[in-house]
């Protein structure tokens, strides 16, 4: 369990009430074994996504995965143990990466028996998580606010590399990317908001193309990218419009 700061207790109380997932212990710190209760159904319907690797929080809910908790302090001297929100869910192979709200790292699961792996910790230095996606090396490729760049972090969650830089000029260059994918060849897709295209790089830093701003220039939102081939863009007014291109 970790303490929280005065900001995560404010935002706790705001989603405290109505949560999808309950309170519990850290099961997943401990290395326990996840609830019994897990639907099996729903992991045949996720198996069954094949091209995608993006899981809704209800899905994960429905795991009965146990979320990490962390404990504040209240102005009264109150001790609160309050569960973290997720933020992001991703399967690769035969594993889960989940995000969660202010916590810097990964929680890894094995997606058949939704037991607990292992824990990916990376630096709180790198800023708020927007964005991540696994390579085929379990290295893993993120996106972190205030950067206009992508942190290209190794399997333990060590810093490698800055790929892309911050720019307006060139086609290589990125302002405002917000969400990320990686194809079936290993280049990584990055939805570039600021150019309202999506960028390719390879995984050492290559700028590849460009591509999609003919159809998605006139789209107000970009909520995620995703797939290995094609790639699904899903966004728009409704936020649930899709958009596929060929790798």
């Amino acid at each position: 369990m970790r303490k929280g700061s005065p900001v995560e207790l404010d935002q706790q109380r705001r989603h405290f009430i109505g949560s999808s997932f309950a309170v519990f212990s850290v099961a997943c710190m401990a290395g326990l074994s996840a609830p019994a209760f897990a639907n099996n159904h729903l992991l045949t319907d996720i198996a069954s996504q094949g091209n995608l690797s993006r899981i809704t929080q209800k899905q994960v809910a429905s795991m009965g995965i146990t979320a990490p908790t962390f404990t504040v302090e209240t102005p009264e001297g109150e001790t609160l143990t309050l569960t973290r929100q997720l933020r992001i869910a991703r399967r690769y192979q035969d594993l889960l990466y989940l995000s969660y709200q202010n916590e810097p790292s990964f929680h890894v699961y094995d997606s058949v028996s939704l037991q607990y792996r292992f824990e990916i910790q990376f630096s709180d230095q790198l800023g708020i998580l927007k964005d991540f996606a696994v390579g085929e090396s379990s290295d893993v490729f993120t996106l972190f606010t205030s950067q206009h760049a992508i942190t290209h972090l190794s399997s333990n969650g060590a810093f490698v590399q800055k790929i892309g830089e911050f720019g307006i000029d060139k086609p290589e260059q990125l302002n405002g990317p917000s969400s990320l994918t990686i194809d079936s060849l290993g280049n990584i897709h990055v939805w570039d908001s600021g150019a309202r295209q999506i960028k390719v790089f390879t995984s050492d830093n290559h700028f590849v193309r460009q591509y999609g701003q003919a159809r998605l220039s006139p789209v107000q939102m970009v909520r995620s990218i995703d797939g290995r081939d094609p790639i699904v863009v899903v966004g728009g007014q409704s936020r649930k419009q899709r958009w596929t291109f060929a790798v």
